[in-house]
């Protein structure tokens, strides 16, 4: 594997790491009322959410843009 590959598909992972993170353990209250489960637990949970979105579909970009060892 060169090194092209292997920078976006750790992009890739670690977009999708924060993803599921961020969405799991973040921003989903165990909680028993609607009330209760309106708010995230950590408020910027949405915030690394997009972050993890913007890494992952940016790999594409570096894939596309990167000339690296050929």
């Amino acid at each position: 594997m060169n090194t092209k590959t292997i920078i976006t598909t750790l992009m890739v992972l670690i977009g999708a790491a924060l993803m599921v993170v961020s969405y799991v353990f973040l921003a989903t209250p165990a909680c028993n009322t609607s009330v209760e489960c309106s708010n995230p637990v950590v408020p910027f949970a949405a915030g690394i959410f997009v972050l993890g979105l913007v890494v992952a579909f940016s790999s594409g970009i570096f894939y596309s843009v990167y000339k690296g060892d050929e």
